[in-house]
This record gives C-alpha cells, sequence and structure tokens, in this order.
C-alpha cells in the first residue's frame, strides 16, 4: 500500500537541526492556499506549538482533532514520527523525524516501520540536515558524552547501520 502513497516531503535529520520549524513554514504554504494544516507532534509539546505556529492545528494524536477540521481536506504535518505511535502514511503528507533507532541495511523491515515505509513510498529519497559548523562545540561535546550509536541518530541523522 504504501508504494502507492505519494507524500510530499520526508526528513530524517539529526537534533536541533530545525526540522520542526521547516514543517511549520511548509505549513504556512498550504494554509496560504486555503487549506488546514495539521501538526501531529509529541502531547508535551501541543500548547508550545500552538502558540509557535498559530497559522497550523496542533495535535498529539490524529484523533484529537477540533470540531470542523476535516481531516480528508486538511494536509497532515508529522514531527519526530519515529517516536509517535500510530502514525499514518497518507498521500500528501510531510514528515520530519530523528531516528528512534538504527536499522540494519540490507535486513527486511519490521511491518510496522513507518519510517522504512515512508523512505520506500518517497523512493528513497530524503532531506537530511545537519548542525551549523558554529555549533562545533556542541558536537564535540555529544561526542564525547554519547555513545557512538546515540550520537549518529541525535546529532548526524543516521538511521542505518
Amino acid at each position: 500500500m504504501t508504494q502507492a502513497v505519494k507524500i510530499a516531503y520526508l526528513e530524517i535529520s539529526g537534533r536541533m537541526t530545525g526540522k520542526t520549524t521547516r514543517l511549520a513554514e511548509r505549513g504556512k504554504d498550504v494554509v496560504a492556499q486555503g487549506k488546514k494544516a495539521i501538526l501531529v507532534c509529541h502531547p508535551p509539546l501541543v500548547s508550545h506549538f500552538r502558540r509557535r505556529f498559530p497559522w497550523m492545528t496542533v495535535v498529539a494524536r490524529e484523533q484529537q482533532l477540533p470540531m470542523g477540521v476535516n481531516p480528508e481536506t486538511a494536509v497532515w504535518f508529522y514531527d519526530e514520527f519515529d517516536f509517535l505511535k500510530s502514525v499514518v502514511v497518507r498521500p500528501g503528507a510531510y514528515y520530519a523525524t530523528t531516528a528512534s533507532h538504527l536499522r540494519v541495511a540490507g535486513e527486511p523491515a519490521a511491518e510496522d516501520d513507518v519510517l522504512m515505509q515512508l523512505l520506500k513510498a518517497n523512493g528513497n529519497k530524503y532531506e537530511r540536515h545537519l548542525l551549523p559548523a558554529f555549533q562545533q562545540g556542541l558536537i564535540r561535546e555529544c561526542r564525547r558524552e554519547m555513545s557512538q550509536e546515540q550520537f549518529r541518530l541525535s546529532m548526524l541523522g543516521e538511521f542505518l547501520s
């Protein structure tokens, strides 16, 4: 099923690289076209993102839409989708995440692995952004403090080993 779904955007990047801001800016474009933009994010961030991105409908779960929002005509945005439960692969949706775990290249993906489903649906293409060079001190500190796997996931945005 996911092969026939054409998603609009897929990003797999490290922490603090601007993924959520890029999603919200794309949401502005959607709203400018007269469509409803729905951002699905971690529950503790809902109120913060509602204040930060007032042009978007922000929810913790897809079932929590306010009255009057049609899920079929809205454009969906998923922030940190690899950490969310029950993410739906939707045509025309936007997805951004830091991978929750490393996958093994060449091994079949778990049937419920949304990241791999999205990658396949998007023709194995995705965007990746790294921390800017002025963050070198933070990068060095993280390299010292994190395991190699955590550094690759969190700071480099890698998801395959």
